[in-house]
């Protein structure tokens, strides 16, 4: 093969041997002129293909911006949904513990009412028969018994209040009995 390339190039000096001189400094102007042409396209071809893979490679860094931010939006998207569940079952969470303190709270408050309200009624009951059973021998503690004490003690017991106007007629009429016994004669044995 390099002989056929050596014969062929012989060839050719062969033939321009035979031109003049001008011939071939035109032909060589040309040939140079022809080779600055093509190294100029070389070179645009070089820069074309170096802008070329300039935007391509910016491209795939906007690209991959764009996938990043598109990522990081979606992981904060999830983040947010995650915390608004986790605060909507905390809150769901403390509702349901407020209304079962809420419900144990009126249970006990009941049970409570009730139960003041059946030792009132027990205590009114003792006293009002306290006070018949003495009521032969002692009117005076009769009175007491079944007087504003008994009032005093079912008020204290069933609605839960004392004012102290209570306790006022409460000692008054423990007095007036009082007085009101010793000035009265005790009864006369039977006989």
């Amino acid at each position: 093969m390099e002989d056929l390339f050596a014969i062929e190039a012989h060839r050719f000096a062969a033939q321009w041997a035979e031109l003049p001189p001008e011939h071939f400094k035109a032909a060589i102007a040309a040939a140079k002129a022809e080779r600055a042409l093509r190294s100029q396209e070389i070179v645009l071809q070089m820069r074309l293909k170096h802008d070329l893979e300039v935007q391509r490679i910016q491209a795939d860094k906007e690209a991959s911006e764009r996938q990043a931010r598109a990522e990081q939006e979606r992981a904060e998207r999830e983040a947010t949904a995650h915390r608004e569940a986790s605060e909507r079952q905390a809150r769901a969470e403390r509702d349901r513990v407020e209304r079962e303190a809420t419900a144990q709270a009126d249970r006990l408050r009941h049970r409570r009412h009730v139960l003041n309200v059946s030792t009132g009624a027990v205590i009114s009951v003792a006293l009002l028969v306290a006070g018949v059973l003495v009521a032969d021998t002692a009117v005076w503690l009769s009175v007491i018994l079944c007087g504003p004490s008994l009032l005093a003690l079912a008020k204290v017991y069933v609605l839960q209040k004392s004012d102290p106007d209570d306790m006022k007629i409460l000692g008054r009429s423990a007095r007036s009995a009082t007085n009101a016994a010793a000035s009265s004669q005790p009864p006369q044995p039977p006989v």
